[in-house]
């Protein structure tokens, strides 16, 4: 993985720890939520926080060429921009069979583990979203979420075009799954638009 340290240094520090809080915010709004939709603990953390362009994010995240599923959804209001939830698909499958009291089977993802894995990627975005939208005492609604299954570098081209249209850098957050012993790996990329940015900056000098 890309530095975080070296990335970091690039940007602007209280930005960045901002940032960082708003996400540990919206991460235990998520972990509540998942808990209750699952009934069983499950704690979601976030393990790295940080910001890149749309040419270093390849580098920033896994191998190009896996197989990952992407839930999408664009916020919508004063905040505009958009957030995705990336997982690998034997995470997403045993996500999907936690939530469905199933044993976890190695499968292609059919129908309705993509209908689950969308409520989870609804939840966790919504989260990040309404912790960003209370901080900057803005309204943000989230659009209904869209999933995708495909190679990384495949799901990565919306949000980067995306990007390279409503914003200068993507945010992306490392998050951590933690339930029943075990600990999975995810990202979120969130793409504020530059007055989304700009609003955050100008609060975060102010607290």
């Amino acid at each position: 993985m890309m530095s975080t340290r070296a990335l970091a240094a690039e940007q602007d520090p209280v930005l960045l720890d901002g940032l960082r809080e708003i996400g540990n915010i919206g991460a235990a709004h998520a972990s509540t939520a998942l808990s209750a939709l699952i009934n069983r603990d499950i704690v979601v953390e976030v393990s790295e926080h940080f910001v890149c362009t749309t040419q270093q994010l390849p580098g920033a995240l896994d191998d190009p060429e896996q197989q990952v599923v992407g839930v999408f959804l664009e916020a919508h209001g004063a905040g505009k921009g958009g957030i995705m939830l990336m997982l690998s698909k034997d995470m997403a499958t045993g996500l999907v069979d936690l939530m469905l009291s199933r044993h976890h089977t190695v499968r292609e993802l059919d129908e309705i583990d993509q209908d689950a894995i969308c409520e989870v990627g609804n939840i966790c975005a919504s989260a990040y979203l309404n912790a960003v939208a209370k901080f900057c005492g803005i309204t943000m609604v989230p659009s209904p979420p869209g999933v995708a299954v495909d190679m990384l570098h495949a799901v990565l081209q919306y949000p980067a075009a995306m990007a390279d249209a409503e914003a200068d850098e993507l945010m992306v957050i490392k998050t951590q799954f933690v339930f029943g012993g075990s600990v999975c790996s995810g990202f979120m990329l969130y793409l504020p638009d530059r007055k989304t940015v700009r609003l955050l900056a100008e609060k975060f000098r102010t607290v």
